[in-house]
């Protein structure tokens, strides 16, 4: 069964292809993010033609097209023009609709300035005669967002819809490592995300600690070189954005706090945090609503690639003793320690995921329409979601901590700050609650819902 995330990309592309007109679509995301599952549920049963473009030259991306065809037993003549391969395409099609397919196009986009103008005319000219439905596929959400559309030039305005591939959520982690504890799987998506392709590289048989040393920490593995493989593809200079990122794992997330950290120009750090948040790199913190705005804290930055977080945080900056002993006890010198307070942010995600997924069993009590957190000078809201009508439910996460009352009136306060009136509190622990909170959320007319290791691991 595909999982609700991939099911919605799928309606949407489903949606353009049972309209029976011809179009061009652009479906891009993170590149550890797969596509080909999607992909190749929606061609299930349709003609389809595929070609993943390489960084090459007009000339060879042309040579290595028509091999491709003509290894597919497509007739195309020698030393085609892409309006050639088109055509080719559509005359073994004959009459029936089909899907054309060019995975990582920017590579095509970047060498070849007419490969635009030669595929719109080619679907304006036989999408008279037959749905043609072009699916154009990119890992580069940078590229796509900023330099695209300046690139095709007016052609630009004949893609007609966009889909960018979302990280899938802890729960479908849950469900791909299913002998994999739920405190491993938190830990792990922790590291891992929802960037399905990485998922490939841990084993549910293994501990979370085991899974790290053998997958992560040993230099042999994949995932040892993939975050320094990210930064060193996707940007330019990577000693000043290393360096930026280096001090946010730090905790040090403000631009004035940045500056004074690394000695760049708070004009230069402004630019490189834009390149970073354009690749999906780093986001910057929002506060929840507009009331309270005095108290919140502003112009602050997190690292959002989980990846790229943990790597900053435990490697980058022990990385000489990692070369110098082994992998496990790394882990229990420069990891271990750290682990669980790093954990703690995303499990706030795993937590905020439950109170949709109740939702969508009709558990909870209003429909969300808005939702977010609030970050306080002195002290967070984690979880803040909200009706269209104003219906409000508070949320505090606790990883590997035991909720008491002192949390519940932290979270009142902090309320009360960001001037939010509470129809619901809900307090999340892996550990449990003490009395006062058990006995006040048992009265009958309790705001209060307390949510534990039971009812995260089967929810």
């Amino acid at each position: 069964m595909m999982e609700a995330q991939r099911s919605e990309d799928l309606r949407f592309l489903n949606r353009y292809y049972e309209s029976g007109l011809s179009n061009i679509l652009v479906v891009y995301g993170h590149r550890n993010i797969e596509h080909s599952a999607l992909l190749s549920k929606f061609t299930e049963n349709r003609k389809s033609f595929y070609y993943s473009a390489r960084s090459a030259s007009e000339r060879e991306q042309l040579f290595l097209w028509t091999g491709e065809l003509k290894s597919n037993r497509i007739a195309v003549k020698d030393n085609p023009t892409y309006a050639d391969i088109f055509t080719a395409c559509a005359e073994s099609a004959g009459k029936a609709p089909f899907i054309f397919i060019v995975r990582n196009f920017e590579n095509i986009i970047k060498t070849s300035p007419g490969f635009m103008e030669s595929l719109v005319s080619f679907v304006k000219e036989y999408g008279r005669y037959r749905q043609i439905l072009v699916l154009l596929v990119s890992h580069d959400i940078n590229w796509v967002e900023n330099s695209m559309v300046g690139q095709m030039g007016s052609f630009a305005a004949d893609v007609v819809g966009f889909r960018k591939i979302k990280p899938l959520p802890f729960s479908s982690m849950r469900a791909f490592y299913p002998k994999m504890s739920y405190k491993d799987a938190v830990l792990s998506y922790s590291v891992l995300g929802g960037q399905t392709a990485l998922w490939r590289y841990f084993d549910d048989s293994l501990s979370f600690k085991e899974n790290v040393c053998k997958n992560i920490l040993d230099p042999s593995s994949y995932l040892y070189g993939e975050a320094l493989r990210l930064t060193s593809k996707d940007l330019r200079e990577t000693s000043v954005y290393h360096t930026i990122l280096s001090v946010m794992a730090r905790g040090i997330n403000k631009l004035n706090d940045i500056y004074h950290a690394t000695g760049f120009s708070r004009a230069k750090i402004s630019v490189y945090l834009k390149t970073l948040i354009h690749h999906d790199f780093a986001s910057k913190v929002y506060s929840f609503g507009n009331a309270g705005r005095e108290n919140v804290v502003k112009g602050a930055y997190k690292i959002e690639d989980p990846l790229l977080d943990f790597y900053f945080r435990f490697i980058f900056p022990n990385e000489s003793s990692l070369t110098q002993m082994p992998a496990e006890q790394f882990y229990d010198i420069f990891i271990s320690a750290g682990m669980q307070s790093y954990a703690s942010e995303y499990f706030k995600t795993v937590c905020r995921e439950y109170l949709y997924r109740s939702m969508d069993r009709g558990i909870f009590p209003f429909d969300v329409s808005e939702e977010g957190e609030w970050i306080g000078k002195s002290g967070n809201l984690d979880i803040i979601v909200q009706s269209d009508t104003g219906d409000t439910a508070i949320g505090m996460c606790f990883w590997q901590k035991q909720a008491t009352h002192a949390d519940l009136e932290s979270l009142w306060s902090c309320a009360k700050k960001a001037r939010l009136e509470g129809d619901y509190f809900y307090l999340f622990s892996t550990v449990g609650f003490d009395a006062w909170l058990i006995d006040a959320s048992m009265k009958p007319d309790s705001k209060l819902r307390l949510i534990g290791i039971d009812e995260l691991t089967n929810g």
